[in-house]
């Protein structure tokens, strides 16, 4: 199927607006998780709101009522796959890294997604990868854990910084204490 060049602008720059617009919500979620206790209440709210703005663009989008009719079919197990795995399991683990390790570990992780929906739509629907796809996941990777790399060094940079500024505060307490006349 042929697409046209206005069409892969249009898809690009949504595609941009969408992950900038996720990397705000990144950064956005530290002071919010910092200040708010219930981590699972925090997720079960973001839940909440995704899906009303998912409801209202899919209302906009698909008219036909038919079409919301869910039956006990593979409709039904990927409605359920989505709300429980990618909603709840994957917001709870990106809470959960912003807690330890930042926003920006979180962000690195998310052009994977890409790279693994490429290869498993290759391997299961027997969708064609290009040149260009492969030297872009590559790319992708590369510029990945170059940045975790860097992340990794300043992390230890910023450690053996601490513990000198914890022995200097120590070797000035020893030194203020030694020299305090007793009575």
């Amino acid at each position: 199927e042929f697409h046209s060049k206005e069409e892969w602008v249009k898809g690009s720059l949504i595609m941009l607006t969408a992950n900038i617009a996720w990397c705000f919500w990144l950064v956005m979620q530290v002071p919010l998780i910092k200040q708010y206790p219930a981590k699972f209440r925090l997720i079960t709210l973001q839940c909440f709101f995704s899906c009303g703005q998912s409801t209202v663009l899919a209302l906009a989008v698909e008219r036909n009522p038919l079409a919301w009719k869910l039956g006990w079919d593979f409709r039904l197990l990927s409605v359920t796959y989505c709300g429980v795995i990618v909603n709840g399991i994957t917001y709870w683990l990106q809470v959960w890294a912003i807690e330890k390790k930042g926003p920006v570990f979180t962000a690195m992780f998310t052009p994977l997604a890409l790279i693994v929906t490429a290869i498993f739509s290759s391997l299961l629907w027997k969708e064609v990868l290009h040149l260009g796809s492969v030297l872009g996941a590559v790319l992708l990777v590369g510029g990945l854990y170059g940045v975790l790399w860097g992340k990794n060094k300043e992390g230890k940079e910023e450690t053996n910084e601490q513990k000198a500024e914890e022995t200097k505060e120590e070797t000035v307490l020893e030194c203020i204490t030694l020299q305090c006349p007793v009575t």
